[in-house]
């Protein structure tokens, strides 16, 4: 699922610019999908949404989990907040990109996951916050 949707990342990069949202690019079935955003430093974020079991919360407009029923902006305040995290994680002195790099971490052989327990806190704290309408998380 993951490497198909980074292919659709490389197929529309020629018609998008950097910093943009590249809405869906991969449903899966009538709940779940995949959504994508491009930072400028070329850094691709994706969202997996499974709208099973998806309450009525405010801003949902009627969903009942019968289909994704998600607009446009609805989940640029997640893409934001992940946008924010990362950056944070980024600015920690103790964090090395460059180790988590697939060009530059072939030599290391290490793990190219992001192991920063506040990083990791924060996307779930993003994941659990967000749904269809919220403006702010």
């Amino acid at each position: 699922m993951l490497n198909s949707s980074l292919d659709i990342f490389e197929a529309r990069m020629p018609s998008k610019g950097i910093g943009h949202d590249f809405g869906l690019l991969h449903a899966l079935d009538e709940r779940i999908a995949m959504y994508g955003w491009l930072l400028n430093t070329g850094v691709k974020l994706i969202i997996v949404v499974d709208m099973e079991g998806a309450s009525g919360k405010a801003g949902m407009g009627g969903v009942n989990g019968a289909g994704l029923g998600l607009r446009g902006g609805d989940l640029t305040p997640a893409f934001q907040a992940l946008q924010t995290a990362y950056i944070r994680l980024l600015r920690n002195p103790f964090y090395v990109p460059d180790d988590h790099d697939p060009k530059l971490a072939r030599e290391k052989r290490g793990s190219l996951q992001i192991t920063s327990p506040r990083f990791i806190r924060e996307v779930e704290r993003i994941g659990k916050t967000w749904y269809p309408g919220i403006s702010v998380i």
